[in-house]
């Protein structure tokens, strides 16, 4: 087993090679047992890989490599392949929360947005797909699907593939939203799909993960899991990362869909992994945080928390900010994960629902009471919030107008 100061070395000398500096008291976190978590690892499969991952110029190679594929807009959920939540884009002005434009569709809208050459990609359970003008609000296209859209799009330069609760993914056309092709899963679709090369991922609630062709939708493998899978897989170049209701972390060879290691917590996990250097971090509803080595899936460290994790992690590298179902959002050291702050998003529905964007020193996240939050990243401060009319369960992308959230009340808005 990797030794703590081991793996916190590695961690540390990525960070460094990519330049960020600590401005925060380290402090040790809770070390996790093989007896506490089961994570099985077939050895033979794994040595190969996990002399890669050690080596801190392959990890950046791979991570960086896999960020700046995405450096432009916000194309899929979380802003890229690993779901980190941040990317280079930034409003032109900070924003203060006051309503540039609001677009309204015939349904609640569920789905995160993603942004791209000057548009705003949604989908909403109206069963509609839309296109919308990124400055202006205006209507670009409309497609009709055959039911609600739960999965969050994912946009190319020419296409835009997105789940539907009918059980199928589709890829449209970006200029008019005209539908190319269709595959068709077991069960419905409100994984966010993630695209790669020539291939797209995405999970179903048939609890399969499916690789299918981004050119013509043909199958290229699909790996079967125990639970449904409403997340969406994380990939680098060499691993493709799945979460499953059945309690499971998955690591796949994205050629072949071939299992390098999977890690098991102690119950359901909702949110998809996120990926950060050497490290891979996700929650369960077993009430844990936990953080993971990317090589062989043991556990670096974990955090509990008084209920459940039902969302996604997201980080700025220095610290990682994961909403609780407690109704609180936790700030944590990456390395260690010590609590460096926590603040109150309201609401009183069960489970929080939007994951948190980062930009510029300050998270947006939505919750159950309505609101769109601002907040400090540095001490958990809320610096705004902006009230829509029903909860948020998407979670907000980042443009350089503003942040573009939807709502259950049927809006699609944009803030400045």
């Amino acid at each position: 087993m990797t030794t703590r100061l081991g793996a916190d070395c590695v961690a540390l000398v990525y960070l460094l090679v990519s330049g960020i500096l600590f401005s925060f008291p380290v402090s040790a976190g809770e070390k996790v047992t093989p007896a506490a978590v089961k994570a099985k690892v077939d050895t033979a499969k794994t040595d190969a890989l996990a002399s890669a991952a050690n080596s801190a110029e392959a990890i950046e190679t791979d991570y960086t490599s896999c960020i700046h594929e995405y450096m432009e807009g916000w194309r899929t959920f979380l802003q890229n392949s690993c779901h980190t939540g941040s990317g280079s884009t930034a409003p032109t002005r900070v924003p203060s929360g006051k309503k540039l434009w609001t677009f309204p569709t015939e349904g609640g809208v569920d789905t995160s947005p993603a942004i791209y050459q000057g548009y705003v990609f949604v989908g909403s359970d109206d069963h509609s797909v839309y296109a919308i003008n990124e400055s202006s609000g205006a209507l670009e296209w409309r497609i009709q699907l055959e039911d609600k859209i739960k999965s969050s799009p994912a946009v190319t330069d020419d296409a835009v593939f997105v789940g539907c609760e009918d059980k199928k993914l589709y890829r449209l056309q970006k200029k008019d939203g005209y539908a190319e092709w269709s595959f068709a899963a077991e069960d419905r679709v409100s994984s966010s799909p993630v695209v790669a090369d020539v291939g797209v991922y995405f999970g179903s609630w048939d609890g399969n993960l499916y690789k299918v062709s981004a050119k013509n939708g043909t199958l290229v493998w699909k790996f079967k899991t125990q639970g449904r899978i409403t997340s969406s897989p994380a990939l680098l170049p060499k691993m493709v990362l799945a979460s499953s209701h059945d309690g499971c972390v998955y690591a796949l060879a994205p050629e072949t869909g071939r299992e390098i290691w999977r890690f098991k917590s102690g119950n359901k996990i909702l949110g998809s992994p996120t990926i950060v250097g050497t490290t891979v971090y996700v929650g369960s509803w077993d009430k844990n945080f936990y953080a993971l080595d990317l090589a062989t899936g043991k556990p670096k460290w974990k955090f509990t928390a008084p209920d459940t994790f039902s969302v996604t992690a997201t980080t700025d590298g220095q610290r990682v900010f994961i909403g609780n179902d407690d109704k609180k959002l936790y700030c944590l050291n990456a390395l260690t994960g010590q609590v460096l702050w926590k603040t109150s998003l309201g609401g009183n529905a069960p489970l929080l629902a939007s994951s948190a964007a980062v930009s510029q020193g300050t998270l947006y996240v939505g919750s159950t009471d309505y609101n769109l939050y601002a907040i400090n990243t540095h001490n958990g401060v809320v610096k705004w919030k902006y009230k829509t009319q029903r909860p948020i369960i998407s979670s907000p992308a980042i443009s350089t107008r503003g942040v573009c959230v939807g709502s259950q009340d049927g809006n699609v808005y944009m803030i400045n």
